[in-house]
């Protein structure tokens, strides 16, 4: 099968979806001889592309500038795939994929402005209708989408993200970063200022820990910090009185993340919502302690092998940091069983289920269900949404 894969949203910023896109791609172009992939790119996503450790996806790449031009291309492919949410054009005559790794807007609608909020529906939700199957990162993730975009459960397919190999090895390619770092032991964040990240109440629980139990702990946070909507980073540590405990190293090489893994005395994950949340595997394997969320995906991913809170209330943060923090032993149970329960995140099952997907789409599609598409339901559905956002619009 002839499979096209559409990069136009690959940049560097998209957080881990990026990673999917390398580690999924780099299993398949290794191992999948019995497909042929056609990676339709564009001007913005070169440098990107080149990070692909694997030169087959250029064997028969094609340079685009509008992803319009897609459609003159479908007789070069059996199968469309998308792996960045939105399914675009659509609908096509041909059998259709999409992941969608989650749903945020659904239940954090504030940390949207208006136009995202449309773009949102009517593209998510044109997307998981009009594809012949959908893959997800979670059975959070797909239990959220089936029930907001009201799919049958059989469209939807989980095929868990995996880490970048790399962080097997993360002592032997750890490489210091060149920022300045805290003389002793510290925790770590690894996220993007985005508000649902809650950076907010992770700095409120180091502040709680300080006064309540006098306990000074610095944290190391990475990530971008020029993202939409973000949350002020340097302006609340101020305000919160923890100057001299907060590093922000900004965004990392994986060699650098690496280090701050395996010297991190635990990697504190406060996370709102998550799809997946692939630093808790990272953790695990990179064997540091994982202190996390109870909610969302979390719990399925870190099963009985972190330490959970209550993200909403820096004293249930606090106290597991401290529980944590003051046990060694607790400390190497957590990284013992983290280690063996990473492996069950691999890349091989990740690319196996994106074959199974594409074979599931291949054989359900129909010329009839792409005629109902084309002719009614995409124009229903971009004037449903049109009129829901009417005044942002």
């Amino acid at each position: 099968m002839r499979i096209g894969v559409n990069c136009f949203l690959l940049q560097p910023s998209v957080g881990g979806i990026k990673q999917y896109f390398f580690n999924l791609f780099h299993e398949l172009l290794k191992k999948d001889d019995q497909h042929e992939y056609i990676f339709f790119h564009f001007p913005h996503n070169a440098e990107e592309l080149k990070q692909m450790e694997n030169t087959r996806w250029q064997d028969h790449a094609i340079l685009l500038h509008d992803q319009m031009e897609i459609k003159c291309h479908l007789d070069k492919i059996d199968l469309y795939f998308c792996p960045f949410g939105s399914l675009w054009p659509r609908p096509l005559p041909i059998p259709t994929v999409v992941t969608l790794v989650d749903i945020q807007e659904v239940f954090y609608p504030e940390n949207f402005t208006g136009i995202a909020l449309f773009n949102r529906a009517y593209h998510y939700g044109g997307s998981t209708k009009m594809a012949d199957r959908v893959l997800t990162i979670s059975e959070f993730s797909k239990k959220t989408i089936v029930k907001s975009h009201r799919l049958s459960p059989k469209k939807v397919i989980v095929a868990h993200l995996c880490a970048d190999e790399r962080f097997y090895r993360a002592m032997h390619i750890a490489h210091p970063l060149q920022a300045p770092l805290p003389d002793g032991d510290f925790i770590f964040y690894p996220a993007n200022h985005w508000h649902h990240k809650n950076h907010d109440s992770l700095l409120r629980a180091l502040q709680w820990l300080k006064r309540e139990r006098g306990l000074r702990i610095n944290v190391v946070f990475t990530g971008y910090d020029n993202v939409p909507n973000n949350y002020p980073l340097v302006q609340k540590v101020s305000e919160y009185g923890l100057d001299g405990q907060v590093f922000y190293v900004g965004y990392v090489s994986i060699e650098e993340l690496a280090y701050l893994y395996t010297r991190a005395k635990m990697m504190v994950f406060p996370s709102l919502f998550e799809g997946f949340g692939i630093p808790v595997v990272e953790a695990m394997i990179a064997g540091c302690p994982v202190v996390a969320s109870n909610v969302t995906s979390l719990p399925e991913v870190g099963g009985d092998v972190v330490e959970y809170f209550d993200p909403l209330f820096p004293e249930s943060i606090g106290s597991a940091i401290e529980r944590v923090w003051k046990n060694e032993n607790l400390r190497q149970q957590l990284i013992v069983k983290g280690r063996q329960r990473a492996s069950h995140f691999s890349a091989a099952n990740l690319a196996h289920v994106h074959l199974t997907g594409f074979q599931e789409a291949a054989q359900s599609f129909s010329q009839l269900r792409y005629a109902w598409n084309y002719w009614v339901y995409q124009r229903y559905h971009f004037r449903k949404v049109h009129w829901k956002y009417r005044k942002v619009l």
